[in-house]
């Protein structure tokens, strides 16, 4: 794992303003004021012993309570799918997609789909944040490189 404290995007942090919905998001945890509020980092709702789990195998094995997307790798792109309300009082906010060297992300408004569709990038976390219940994140699954034969 890359040590380096400054600038990792591994060490993802995001923080939303709770009176506009700012989004912002920071290679590491800062001090950052919107609308004349301090704004503290969000945290993973679903770490377990500040680890982050892997994608739900499919959408049946998916813990509704936990608010993690349907992660589909194919055809080099990462499919995000959530079944989530999204009305004007309870909603995704944002979806997002962090690999090691590279932030994708996709805001999301009420009466959208909670969905997303990122270029695959290689091995990173998923985020997904429910303006009601907070920050929450998965592991992208593993996939199987395709192997290469040389004719001679």
């Amino acid at each position: 794992m890359n040590a380096n404290r400054a600038g990792n995007l591994l060490r993802a942090k995001f923080y939303v303003c709770p009176l506009c919905g700012n989004v912002i998001h920071a290679t590491g945890e800062a001090s950052i004021s919107c609308c004349g509020i301090a704004l503290p980092v969000l945290e993973v709702e679903n770490a377990v012993d500040g680890r982050i789990p892997a994608a739900p195998e499919s959408a049946a094995a998916a813990d509704p309570s936990v608010h993690l997307p349907r992660v589909e790798v194919a055809d080099g792109e990462v499919y995000l799918a959530m079944e989530h309300p999204m009305g004007k009082d309870h909603f995704i906010s944002f979806m997002a997609y962090v690999t090691t060297d590279q932030v994708f992300f996709r805001k999301l408004y009420p009466e959208q789909t909670a969905d997303a569709r990122f270029p695959y990038r290689g091995p990173g976390t998923i985020f997904a944040y429910c303006n009601r219940h907070g920050l929450f994140a998965c592991r992208t699954p593993r996939v199987q490189r395709k192997s290469t034969v040389q004719l001679v």
